[in-house]
């Protein structure tokens, strides 16, 4: 009864990612002529790299459909917990639009932020406060662990919303992370942030293939969308690092880092995030004052495509992934598990970056290599690619 009880909530677990999926895909072009008829679009300039204005109403197609998915979510499975990540995800996307739209001011920005982080917190009635034993540490008292919850609420807010930068990096990222995630919940049995992991994977899936496919149909998901998907993120952070989470409960012997491992999954954005603002702040300048100092932007300048820049980075998030896995299947310690994966994720992404950033300085063989191989990672917009345009804009008109 049990085995199917499981195989039950997986072909659940399907049907509202279907749903979600289907949903955004028949809400994005009506969204998508608004945002051109009221001339809603990201306009070119020094910092951005896309050339001419584009609409940047993608969250909000997004949104449609994981609000959609969760309505069905109702009748297929009994709602707990998700009403409060609903609630800040609509508020963070409100704030976002009205960012992308009429830009809000920072410190407005900033203390709505921390407003949001603290009513999620409140209304899950969980944050991070399970250490699971590291350097000692078990269960830490509340005050610090609502803080600590605060902190990384908006450290993964910026973080997601800081990595949208060329076509198809943070949604591919989200969908990674939501998957990642989803499998972990859906193995502690919390079946309720498994659906939200569904929904949100069906949901940006088609923004994603008309992010980097469509042509007529090109839309970006805005901070609106990055916001609303950090927040759904950081609340199955929360859970997943909770008390008592019941993966504990259920394989007490795993001797599994639930800490080395959200931290794996988020590696690439948080390592990439702390590195430009480390360095920002090192050259006495805000570390939120925008620049082109990210990795993306770094492999933009090396004459890398958009699409091998989003497989590089997601490759190297997977490699960071697996190599905590590797640590942990070998039963590396929880100390081992977590400084195996944080020095994996550094070497990968501050080091990459400095290689390139000094060997750009430079101008040496290494840089010429590196141009070489991004000058042959474009792909023309013909064959299959051009099928899948075609297939995806589907005769679109303005």
């Amino acid at each position: 009864m049990e085995f199917i009880s499981e195989l039950s909530y997986k072909y659940r677990l399907i049907a509202l990612f279907l749903i979600s999926f289907i949903s955004t895909m028949i809400v994005f072009k009506p969204i998508l002529r608004i945002a051109i008829k009221k001339d809603i679009v990201d306009n070119p300039d020094a910092r951005k790299l896309q050339k001419k204005p584009v609409p940047v109403m993608g969250g909000i197609a997004v949104f449609f459909g994981i609000m959609v998915g969760l309505c069905f979510y109702k009748t297929m499975i009994s709602y707990t917990a998700l009403f409060p990540v609903v609630s800040a995800m609509t508020i963070m996307m409100y704030l976002g639009c009205m960012d992308d739209i009429l830009s809000v001011r920072a410190d407005t920005r900033f203390g709505l932020e921390i407003l949001v982080a603290a009513t999620l917190i409140f209304g899950l009635k969980c944050h991070i406060c399970n250490f699971q034993g590291l350097w000692g540490i078990d269960i830490i008292p509340s005050a610090i662990g609502a803080a600590l919850s605060v902190l990384t609420f908006l450290g993964l807010v910026n973080a997601i919303n800081m990595i949208d930068g060329v076509d198809g990096l943070s949604s591919a990222f989200c969908v990674l992370i939501f998957g990642c995630f989803g499998i972990f919940c859906f193995l502690s049995r919390d079946y309720s942030f498994a659906v939200l992991s569904a929904v949100c994977i069906g949901a940006l899936l088609p923004f994603f293939l008309h992010n980097v496919f469509g042509y007529t149909t090109k839309m970006f998901i805005g901070d609106g969308g990055t916001m609303m998907m950090g927040t759904a993120i950081s609340a199955m952070v929360f859970v997943i690092l909770r008390e008592n989470n019941a993966i504990e409960v259920l394989q007490p012997e795993l001797d599994f880092s639930r800490i080395a491992f959200v931290i794996a999954v988020l590696s690439m954005p948080v390592a990439d995030t702390l590195r430009v603002m480390f360095c920002r702040m090192a050259h006495k300048k805000s570390p939120f004052e925008a620049d082109k100092t990210h990795l993306h932007h770094l492999f933009v300048a090396a004459g890398f495509s958009y699409i091998s820049i989003t497989m590089i980075e997601i490759a190297m998030d997977i490699f960071v992934i697996a190599a905590f896995l590797l640590t942990w299947w070998l039963g590396g310690s929880l100390e081992m598990q977590l400084y195996i994966t944080v020095g994996v994720a550094a070497l990968l992404n501050w080091g990459l970056a400095a290689v390139l950033v000094v060997s750009a300085k430079k101008d040496d063989k290494l840089y010429h290599g590196v141009k070489y191989i991004g000058s042959h990672s474009h792909v023309e917009r013909r064959g299959l690619w051009l099928k899948v345009q075609h297939l995806i804009d589907n005769k679109f008109e303005k």
